[in-house]
């Protein structure tokens, strides 16, 4: 009996303390629902991913129903949901939309934000915490929506043959929805023109995206090209008329510029231009100029051509000997024909060696005495006085009409020179 008391004395002291702790905990406010780990979710039901499609325009509103998803594969009742559930969000990048329940069902409505790449999840509240269902990745476009200030752009007098860049004028957007920089637009020249005419094939239309960026050609009834609309420089046209073409009576061409993205595809959406001209035809003697500069050219390298290679020359091999008795011949080395004054071919001139009064080589054939011609293989003798050649040691007086020199014989011009040619 004493041990017993004993043993209550000591406990005695844990009251108060006991007591303070009660009271500090009835005054504290409950602790905030945690989320949930992935790992430390509660059995027996699960989150769907959101059911919106993977592309949508912005602006666009869906509305769309919920059922969550039991682990035993019984149908979700209204108590049941009340039992786990204290409210269903949709959440886009951080900003959760609540969803309205309807029975043993949520209904969300959800806004397609600005265009970009948004992340989409439900989110379920709990008593013990929230749970992120699965994440849906969402491709936001630009509901855009052509519209020009004009529909018509006059590029006034073009000459046929002018420069791709030399007619350009920008295309205003003025009224369009939600064209932003960046957006991609389509352009093309479809065949039907609006005045029912068939249009001006051969007419060279180009695009740009501004003042200094490349041209792009749009070519008539031919695919689409894509240009990328800046904010802060205009789309741009440029109007070329074909050189030395018939020009038709109506030398216009429409252009369709079309938005691209998903959804983009309706007609209203696209805009059309028809591009003005009053076209010149080019002079006939424009358009021929460059044939007739191809002729003359082609002419002058014939001309150049023949001069150079058409005149004669003398052969490589001939070897002249001269001197004032015949017994000097034998002590002259000689030297090539060739190497005489004028024995070069020139431009329209065969090779000639003309020989003065006293046996002299000159270049000038004006007052020669005999002038050696290249004639082909021969060389061809042109005599201004007399000239005898040695046959069988005796001399000959050589015919004017003897025109082939004889090589390897001695000739004598007067009592002047003696020469030969082997």
């Amino acid at each position: 009996m004493p041990h017993r008391l004993a043993r209550a004395a000591r406990a005695l002291w844990l009251v108060p303390i006991l007591g303070w702790a009660g009271l500090a905990m009835a005054q504290s406010p409950p602790a905030a629902p945690r989320p949930i780990e992935p790992g430390h979710l509660e059995e027996g039901w699960n989150l769907p991913s959101p059911p919106l499609p993977p592309e949508v325009l912005e602006g666009t509103t869906l509305q769309r129903t919920v059922r969550i998803r039991r682990s035993d594969g019984q149908p979700p009742t209204e108590a049941w949901l009340n039992s786990q559930l204290q409210g269903l969000e949709l959440d886009t990048d951080g900003r959760a939309a609540p969803c309205e329940k309807s029975g043993a069902e949520f209904r969300c409505a959800w806004t397609a934000p600005a265009a970009g790449k948004v992340q989409v999840n439900l989110r379920a509240r709990t008593a013990t915490g929230v749970r992120d269902g699965p994440v849906l990745a969402v491709t936001v476009y630009a509901n855009v929506r052509l519209k020009v200030a004009a529909d018509k752009v006059d590029f006034g007098a073009v000459a046929g043959g002018c420069g791709l860049q030399q007619h350009c004028k920008p295309v205003d957007f003025a009224g369009s929805q939600h064209l932003r920089g960046g957006q991609k637009l389509a352009v093309s020249r479809p065949t039907a023109q609006p005045d029912g005419s068939p249009g001006w094939p051969e007419l060279l239309v180009h695009v740009r995206a501004g003042p200094g960026t490349p041209l792009i050609p749009v070519a008539h009834g031919g695919p689409a090209v894509v240009v990328d609309y800046v904010a802060d420089k205009p789309v741009e046209l440029c109007y070329a008329a074909p050189r030395c073409g018939p020009v038709p009576a109506r030398p216009a061409a429409a252009v369709l510029l079309q938005p691209i993205g998903k959804g983009l595809v309706e007609a209203d959406r696209a805009a059309r231009v028809v591009l003005l001209a009053a076209v010149a035809p080019t002079p006939l003697w424009q358009c021929y100029l460059p044939w007739i500069l191809a002729v003359a050219a082609a002419v002058v390298a014939v001309f150049v051509v023949v001069g150079i290679i058409k005149p004669d020359r003398f052969p490589n091999s001939a070897m002249l000997f001269v001197g004032a008795q015949e017994a000097q011949l034998a002590r002259d080395g000689g030297r090539p024909l060739y190497s005489a004054p004028g024995g070069r071919r020139g431009f329209y001139r065969s090779a000639t060696c003309t020989f003065d009064g006293s046996g002299m080589t000159v270049r000038k054939g004006a007052g020669g005495a005999v002038v050696l011609h290249a004639d082909g293989r021969d060389i061809r003798i042109e005599q201004r006085t007399q000239v005898e050649v040695k046959e069988r040691q005796r001399w000959r007086v050589l015919p004017p009409e003897e025109k082939v020199l004889q090589r390897g014989v001695v000739h004598r011009v007067g009592k002047a020179f003696h020469f030969r040619v082997d």
